[in-house]
């Protein structure tokens, strides 16, 4: 096995090797090539956790044979938003009205992002999974703010059509979110800090990040 601070990464979000590297990961890209939106149809069958975790496992299965004795991780992200009992997936829209269509539905409620994480370090042999679950409120807030927002920020490669952080200007967090719970922000990116670290432990029986000097 490689330095236990190199992760090969099976998936191609910026916004997850960001948190990566930020605590001190060296991180190598390899995207999956999964179709994330064909499993739309088990979130009735098999919930937001399960849904969340099959992608997650897809993608980790896709990867983890091209880099075996190398630790590899995946993780997807479901949004879900609980109207009546049912749940509403969340998903990334192509353009400005779709996006604000999106964003004005989540106006003064409250979503879940579901994050499965699945880890290897065996080319897929063993593997240690989880799920991390983030409660975001958002304030109410009006179709003009939200139009104002997607036609500044084109938040069209996140899911539910908002980002908690844009490069240093105001941030949907002041904007738009009114409350996060869950064990770490990290979760409303699509990458637990924790969850990761408790997973890799059981995995290789202590393997944690190395935090930069």
């Amino acid at each position: 096995m490689r330095d236990p601070g190199d992760l090969v990464l099976a998936s191609g979000s910026a916004y997850r090797a960001g948190v990566l590297r930020s605590v001190g990961w060296s991180v190598e890209i390899d995207p999956p090539d999964v179709d994330e939106r064909a499993a739309d149809g088990l979130l009735g069958q098999v919930g937001a956790e399960g849904l969340a975790l099959e992608l997650a496992r897809r993608k980790l299965a896709d990867v983890a044979p091209r880099h075996p004795g190398r630790v590899v991780v995946a993780a997807d992200q479901v949004g879900v938003l609980d109207r009546g009992g049912d749940g509403v997936l969340l998903t990334k829209q192509p353009d400005v009205d779709s996006a604000v269509e999106q964003l004005c539905e989540m106006s003064g409620t409250t979503h879940r992002l579901v994050n499965g994480v699945a880890v290897t370090a065996d080319g897929g042999v063993t593997v240690i999974d989880g799920v991390d679950v983030v409660e975001v409120t958002m304030r109410p807030f009006s179709w003009v703010e939200a139009k104002s927002y997607v036609r500044r920020f084109e938040p069209f490669d996140t899911s539910g059509s908002y980002r908690i952080e844009d490069g240093g200007h105001m941030a949907p967090l002041e904007a738009f979110v009114q409350s996060i719970h869950g064990a770490d922000r990290s979760g409303v990116v699509g990458m637990p800090l924790p969850l990761l670290d408790q997973l890799l432990g059981e995995l290789t029986g202590g393997l944690t990040r190395h935090p930069e000097e």
